[in-house]
Parts: structure tokens; C-alpha cells; sequence
């Protein structure tokens, strides 16, 4: 036989190889190979060991037999390990082991009756043909039937080895069987070009046929010279097919996952082209175009050779006035960014842009899907803007204006400027409505806002707060009597007549009016006492301003009659 040294250096590389093999590959077989090697390797370990004492030679031969069954029963195990549960294979495969460890580690030491080891054998070849029936696939044809055919001949011819014979090679014989199974196992992957399947095949059954001729009594001189010489060639011929395999799974692999990606990609490019949504690919350095799918095309109006020279910035619409307000009725998009794209053909859409990186010819792109929710903003801006807006009068509602008034106190204090707050009611409402009906009633007050919104700042705010009640906001007062100056331009707003549809009929109006910070610090409290003042003017005649810090009214306006209908109203209203 070859030098140990050289043996073990070969199974050494063989272990690592597989060591490295099984951590970085999902495949369970390489797990087993390289469990097999290492079993294999230390049956050469033991059998490389020299000056063994006589009385541990028989130890040191039960060891090495017992190492080399283990690891071509693993390397069987491996074969099937795809096929059935691991827990299953595995017992059964402890099983076989275990039996003939017994009858040949025991024969090593004592002398086993004839036809003791005749059951023995028995037994071992019954427990190895119930697991290759049970564990093998029923589609496995012809190789479970060559299994279960060697179970049955080589069983027989065990038997009649044991019954013509002293069975001396026992242990030898057993590694044959299972050398044999391992060759049949092997050759259901070798199929097309499939070299290692061949070569794994051939290894295995060579490996068998050293084995079995070396217990052979009769073999001539130069036979046991080739045997000596090319001992572990078998071996190395299965471990070459072994490491053929990797590389076959590898060249696999990297086929599948091409064909996988070829198939992702085309899958990408169908859904690219016919998302309805429109989408570009562009540079992740520079930001070019590189391409737009159908829905950009069609929606923008451009062709493709125009966004082959665009940049995404070229499409948007630079911020304005006009947008800025927009967007703060709105709430920022969950995911992207919102921002305006302008079309070819100058219409300007509101988009939401999001980004998400990839690979687009071997460089990194990203791709960008810009979707259109210019309807969905307006319906929302819409239902914000009723949200926070009176229906009848367009003005801001009750909500609106509490926000509004906690903006423009603090803001106050801030700048230690000074703020009031005025409410305003018509007078006789309820008598108009009841005159003339509720139709008139409305247009009214749309007058009465539109004349209210016309003597107030845009920084300002005026309200609807009630049915016939608005309430004013006006901020940055140097004094409290600046709200006096307020007070009377609104109230002057109202000498003329509210010309209606069918006439024109006269309007007058009560203030209450509440400075911050010289009667109230906080809102709650400026609204009540605004009221309360608004109140002191109806009692003390209507059609005039009270403050919250004078308990007297001022500011009495009295209109003359201007057409028949204000006289009505006024001969109602006594």
C-alpha cells in the first residue's frame, strides 16, 4: 500500500475541502460527505498507527473496520438523504451499522458458534433489506432493485461464507455490501454529461472490487503487486467525483439563477411597460433618462428620445405662492415625495415621485414611478377646505378660527403687539328671514361676509361662527384703541343699503369687542367677554360697538331709511 503519510495529507484536504463545502451550501449530501471523509480519515489514522502491541492489534483492526463502515454507510445515507425525513435514515442507518459492528468486533475477540453467526448474519441482512425497501422511493426502480438484489445474492453468498469458510475477512465482506449499495446509489445521478455521477459509480464499485479481492487466498503475485500499488486509487477516484459534483452544482446554479434572471427580467420589462402608472429609469450619478416606460410616453407627451435627454428636475415645476398654499392644507405623503410635473403640452399635474434603487444594464439606476393625484388633491383640499370653511359664505368656520386665534395670540407675544377679537351680529336677522324667507336670509349674509371680508386684512381672519354672528380677528395693534378704528370701518361698511335681487334693504350691525393682552390673556376669555360686549350692545339699542373694557356702548350709528323695504323692516322692527 501507498505511504499513511501521503494517505492521511489527501484525506486531510479532502476533509477541509468538504468542511468548507458544507458551510457555505444549503445542500445536506455535503454535510454527510464531509462527515463520511472525516470517518474515512480516521480509520487511516488508526490503521496508519505502527508497533502496535499483539494484544491491542485486534482492537486497532475492530476500530479501523468500524471507522470505514461508518463512513461509506454515510456516504450511503447522503444518497438518499433528499428521499425520506433525516431522523429516519439516520436510525436505520445506525441500525445497520450497529448489528454488524456486533457480529464482527465480537468475532474479532472470541469465537462465535457457526451457527450463531449464521443467525447473525441473517439478522443483518434482514434489518439492511427491510430499510432499502422502506426507505428507497418506489419510482427508484432500478436502482431499488439492484439494491434489494444484492441484499438477497450477496446475503446468500455471505452465508454460504460463513457455513464453507472460518470467515476470517467478515469485516472485509461487510464493506463490500455496502461499497456496492453506495455504487448503485451513486449511479441515479449520473445522467447526460453528468461526469461525477460515472466517475463517483466507478470509484465506488472499484473501491468494492480492491476489497473483495484482497480476502481473495488465490490471487498471483503481480495481481497483489497492482493491489499494493493502486490500493487507495478507488478512493481518490470517489473523492474526485465528489469534488466533480461541486463544481457541477455550482455550473448548475449559476445556470438557474441566469434563467431565473432572465425570466425576472422579463417579467420586470412587462411590468415596466404596461404598468399604468408612468416610470423612468434614470442614472443614479447624473439623473439622465435612460428610459420611460408607455405610460410616461403617453401621459407626458414626450417621446423617448426627448427623456433620453431630460433629467427628472426638467419635468418639475419650480415652487410658488400658489403651491406653497396648496400644500398646507394637505398632509405630506406617506411615502415620496409630492411635487408638480408640467406635460409636454404645458399642463401641470401634482405627482407623487417615489425612488427606489436597482440594476439597469450591470450600473446602479434607479427607477422612478410618478403617480398622478391631482383629482385626489383636489377632492381632498376640497373636503379640507369644507372642513374648515362656512358652505354659505365661504368664510373660515368656527374650528378655523380657534386655530387661527391661538396662532395669532402667541404670535403676539412674541412680538408684544396687541390683538382683538370682535363679534358681530346682525340685527333683526330672525325678522328678515321671517319677512322675506330664508332665501333672501342667505343672501344676505353672503353680502354681509362680503362686505365683513372687505374691511379686513388678508393677514387677518373674519368668520362665520353662528347663524347671523361673525367673529373678527385683527392682529399687530399698537394700542387698545386701534380696535375702536376696526370697529368703526366695519360698522361703516353697512351704511349703504344690501342691494339684493329684488330691492335693497337695510343692514345694521352689533360689535362686541375684547384686546388682547388688556382685558383677557388667553382666547377662551377674550371669545366670552367679545360676546358679553356684542350682547351690551344689542340691549343698549343695536347698531353699535361695546368693548369689554368700557361697561357703557359707544360708537351709536344711526342710518336713514333709504327705500321702502328698510322702512318696513324698521316699522317691524318697533
Amino acid at each position: 500500500m501507498q505511504g499513511p503519510i501521503v494517505d492521511l495529507v489527501l484525506l486531510m484536504l479532502l476533509v477541509l475541502f468538504f468542511g468548507l463545502q458544507q458551510r457555505r451550501r444549503p445542500q445536506v449530501y455535503f454535510r454527510f460527505w464531509f462527515a463520511g471523509w472525516i470517518l474515512v480519515f480516521f480509520s487511516y489514522v488508526v490503521w496508519a498507527v505502527q508497533d502496535v502491541p499483539e494484544t491491542l492489534v485486534r482492537v486497532q483492526n475492530a476500530i479501523c473496520f468500524n471507522f470505514l463502515l461508518l463512513g461509506v454507510l454515510t456516504f450511503i445515507v447522503s444518497l438518499v438523504a433528499s428521499e425520506q425525513g433525516l431522523r429516519r435514515i439516520i436510525l436505520s442507518g445506525l441500525a445497520i451499522a450497529g448489528s454488524v459492528m456486533i457480529i464482527v468486533d465480537t468475532q474479532e475477540f472470541l469465537v462465535i458458534p457457526r451457527l450463531l453467526l449464521v443467525v447473525g448474519v441473517l439478522v443483518c441482512q434482514g434489518i439492511v433489506f427491510y430499510s432499502a425497501y422502506t426507505l428507497l422511493p418506489q419510482r427508484w426502480t432500478r436502482r431499488r432493485g439492484m439494491i434489494l438484489t444484492i441484499c438477497v445474492v450477496y446475503g446468500a453468498a455471505l452465508l454460504a461464507y460463513v457455513l464453507m469458510t472460518s470467515a476470517t475477512n467478515l469485516d472485509t465482506a461487510a464493506v463490500v455490501e455496502a461499497l456496492l449499495c453506495a455504487a448503485v446509489l451513486y449511479s441515479g445521478s449520473a445522467r447526460r454529461r453528468n461526469v461525477s455521477g460515472w466517475a463517483g459509480t466507478v470509484g465506488f464499485a472499484a473501491w468494492a472490487g480492491f476489497e473483495l479481492l484482497s480476502i481473495h487466498t488465490g490471487n498471483s503475485p503481480s495481481l497483489d503487486k497492482a493491489l499494493y500499488e493502486f490500493w487507495n486509487f478507488p478512493k481518490y477516484f470517489v473523492g474526485f467525483s465528489m469534488i466533480l459534483r461541486v463544481f457541477e452544482d455550482t455550473a448548475d446554479d449559476k445556470a438557474r439563477m441566469a434563467e431565473t434572471f432572465r425570466d425576472l427580467y422579463e417579467d420586470f420589462r412587462l411590468l415596466y411597460n404596461t404598468h399604468p402608472h408612468p416610470m423612468w429609469i434614470r442614472d443614479d450619478l447624473k439623473g439622465w433618462l435612460l428610459t420611460a416606460n408607455e405610460a410616461a410616453l403617453k401621459e407626458y407627451g414626450y417621446s423617448m428620445e426627448e427623456f433620453q435627454t431630460m433629467r427628472m428636475a426638467d419635468l418639475e415645476v419650480p415652487g410658488d405662492t400658489e403651491a406653497e398654499e396648496f400644500e398646507s392644507m394637505l398632509d405630506e405623503p406617506t411615502e415620496g415625495a409630492r411635487v408638480r410635473h408640467r406635460h409636454k403640452d404645458s399642463r401641470v399635474v401634482w405627482v407623487n415621485v417615489v425612488e427606489r434603487e436597482i440594476m439597469y444594464l450591470g450600473k446602479k439606476a434607479r427607477l422612478v414611478i410618478a403617480r398622478n393625484v391631482t383629482e385626489r388633491l383636489k377632492l381632498d383640499r376640497e373636503l379640507s377646505y369644507r372642513a374648515q370653511h362656512d358652505v354659505l359664505t365661504g368664510l373660515p368656520n368656527r374650528q378655523l378660527l380657534e386655530e387661527r386665534l391661538d396662532q395669532c395670540l402667541q404670535s403676539c407675544r412674541v412680538e408684544e403687539r396687541r390683538a382683538a377679537v370682535l363679534t358681530i351680529d346682525v340685527d333683526h336677522f330672525k325678522m328678515i328671514n321671517d319677512t322675506y324667507g330664508h332665501l333672501v336670509g342667505d343672501e344676505c349674509l353672503k353680502e354681509v361676509a362680503a362686505r365683513l371680508k372687505s374691511k379686513i386684512r388678508k393677514v387677518d381672519t373674519i368668520a362665520r361662527t353662528g347663524g347671523e354672528e361673525f367673529t373678527a380677528i385683527v392682529s399687530g395693534l399698537s394700542k387698545a384703541s386701534d380696535a375702536e378704528k376696526v370697529a368703526a370701518s366695519l360698522m361703516r361698511v353697512f351704511e349703504a343699503p344690501v342691494e339684493l335681487a329684488f330691492g335693497a334693504l337695510g343692514v345694521t350691525v352689533s360689535i362686541g369687542v375684547a384686546v388682547y393682552p388688556d382685558d383677557a390673556p388667553d382666547a377662551t376669555t377674550l371669545r366670552r367677554l367679545s360676546d358679553e360686549a356684542m350682547y351690551r350692545a344689542k340691549r343698549a339699542g343695536r347698531n353699535r360697538a361695546a368693548y369689554a373694557s368700557d361697561k357703557a356702548p359707544v360708537l351709536d350709528f344711526k342710518k336713514p331709511e333709504t327705500s321702502e323695504m328698510s322702512r318696513r323692516s324698521a316699522l317691524s322692527a318697533e
